[in-house]
């Protein structure tokens, strides 16, 4: 900030303290490794005084050590209509982990005096889990586009409809990749539910199935094997402690 004094006058050049707001919004913070996800960001400029008026925009992507991305925002700058969104396309890494997407509007008026704000969301990248179960149609007859939804925990996952056609004597495999970083570890449940208006008799609908999340499902097998590893030792243990009968008498009257 800079001041030059003259006569009665003080005057004060500095950048202009612009009253425009950035925005960054967006339907998930979520996403699959390697992925695609879009954003709208928007700048609004309320004062229309200023003879002349240009917004521009910076976005970078960067990791939780604040490395920058490359190639993850598309477009990685340009110009802004005021009060108008535009479209950012991001591109996950393929190592899941916590990123961040920054966005840095600058705003120049009038005589070129200009000022910066930065907005910033912080995004998921996460490795999918994969659902499959197989449909079977052991009838007579052919069940043709009819939709299925997966549910998990007794929870309709909304995005997972798929349409299905199961031949007379054939089956085929339904498979959804769940992209979400809220689920609980331990075991979860899933099942394949046809939609309402889906009047089918497959086997595979409404069969439960189950998953682990965060752990092995071997849970048991590693509790049995660290007991038995116990037992190992205490017994190792017990027979190096055991005193040896005649130690130290002649080996005669042994």
């Amino acid at each position: 900030m800079l001041f030059a004094a003259c006569a009665g006058i003080c005057v004060m050049a500095t950048e202009v303290d612009g009253a425009g707001t950035g925005s960054i919004t967006g339907e998930t913070n979520v996403v699959k490794t390697e992925g695609t996800l879009t954003y709208e960001i928007k700048f609004f400029e309320s004062d229309s005084s200023f003879s002349t008026l240009e917004i521009t925009y910076t976005a970078k992507l960067t990791n939780s050590s604040g490395t920058t991305q490359s190639s993850a925002v598309s477009p990685s700058s340009g110009t802004l209509k005021n009060g108008v969104s535009t479209e950012l396309t991001i591109t996950a890494p393929e190592t899941a982990g916590s990123y961040t997407l920054t966005v840095v509007f600058k705003e120049t008026i009038n005589d070129g005096s200009a000022t910066t704000s930065t907005k910033s969301v912080v995004i998921s990248v996460v490795k999918p889990i994969t659902l499959s179960i197989t449909l079977a149609n052991n009838s007579n007859v052919d069940f043709t586009d009819f939709t299925v939804f997966f549910y998990v925990d007794g929870v309709k996952l909304e995005n997972s409809d798929t349409l299905v056609t199961v031949a007379a004597g054939d089956s085929v495999t339904v498979t959804y990749d769940w992209v979400t970083d809220s689920l609980s570890d331990g075991k979860h449940v899933f099942k394949v539910v046809a939609a309402e208006d889906s009047l089918v008799i497959v086997t595979g609908l409404d069969t439960e199935h189950s998953f682990y999340n965060g752990q092995s499902n071997y849970g048991l097998v590693s509790i049995l094997m660290g007991i038995f590893l116990v037992i190992l030792i205490i017994i190792a243990i017990y027979v190096y402690r055991k005193p040896v009968k005649n130690y130290g008498k002649p080996k005669a009257r042994r």
